[in-house]
């Protein structure tokens, strides 16, 4: 199986995936879904593939299981569950759970602000390919909950008749803008956490929001602004308007036009006028500048 196999092969097993955990009611309402794959299918289109699915634990959640330990322990059941129910009730059945891991992330499960989260790997045998070997698992990320705002969520119909909890293309906007300077030095030094590669994939998912909804959809853009606000506020990162977004733009540029996994539909030129058109409408409706400093430590 060559990558381009490989990488359909993986997206038809997320696909699956999430209609299983749309079929599990405790799943339904623990997780938030967002995201590539929820942007996809927000915009009915799949011009960027995505090879993992992405999520938030729900807020009840955590407040019902404050324990990481009883976190881990109740997703890796649900998630498992899940899955091999959704799967034996194919007819034929094709897929079926080899393997499945909930890893905390950190792995010290005592993050410094409280933001644990969870990676799950399912190792998938396919009946089909019987012979099917050294395919990577599937990833399922789950984030630790944040602040959102009304505009933030909304059930979303997969599949024709399941739905999901997941992200409106309001909060996706707000959450790429986010994503983006979470990746700058600026903040990194700032959290104190190992360099990141440069967030390109947001801003060209920010371009792609922005082909759907121009900038004169006041309505939307506003509330995408507070998304985007609410957002920062959870992870203590700054924004004083489009001169924090420009920090090390050359090498913002390098990344993206170098960046082998983008399609080539957006050029860098469409994604930085977007970004300047977006942040200076928020300036203008008084959702930029802000700040918000670290909390202190006894």
């Amino acid at each position: 199986m060559n990558p381009l196999e490989q990488n359909r092969w993986k997206s038809a097993v997320l696909e699956e995936a999430l209609q299983a955990f749309a079929s599990d009611t405790v799943l339904r309402d623990s997780l938030i879904f967002k995201g590539a794959r929820i942007l996809n299918l927000r915009l009915g289109n799949e011009i960027r593939q995505s090879l993992d699915i992405d999520s938030n634990l729900a807020f009840g959640f955590q407040q019902a299981h404050p324990r990481v330990e009883e976190q881990q322990q109740l997703l890796e059941t649900r998630f498992a569950t899940a899955l091999r129910r959704f799967f034996d009730r194919q007819n034929p059945v094709r897929f079926s759970v080899e393997n499945i891991t909930v890893e905390p992330r950190p792995t010290r499960m005592d993050h410094p602000f409280g933001w644990n989260g969870f990676v799950v790997r399912v190792r998938i045998r396919d009946g089909r390919q019987s012979d099917l070997r050294g395919i990577p698992a599937v990833e399922i990320d789950v984030a630790a909950s944040e602040a959102l705002g009304p505009g933030a969520v909304s059930d979303l119909t997969i599949h024709g008749n399941l739905t999901i909890r997941a992200y409106t293309l309001e909060r996706i906007a707000g959450e790429k803008l986010r994503a983006f300077l979470s990746s700058l030095p600026v903040y990194i030094e700032k959290i104190g956490r190992r360099s990141d590669a440069i967030r390109v994939k947001d801003l060209y998912d920010l371009a792609r929001i922005r082909r759907a909804r121009a900038t004169d959809d006041l309505n939307f853009w506003r509330t995408a602004g507070m998304e985007f606000r609410l957002a920062c506020k959870s992870r203590f990162i700054d924004c004083m308007g489009i001169e924090t977004f420009m920090e090390g733009s050359t090498a913002t540029e390098i990344a993206f036009r170098s960046d082998p996994t983008l399609p080539k539909d957006i050029e860098f030129e469409e994604v930085k006028n977007t970004l300047i058109e977006v942040v200076v409408l928020f300036k203008q409706l008084d959702i930029v500048p802000f700040q918000f400093p670290l909390p202190r430590t006894p």
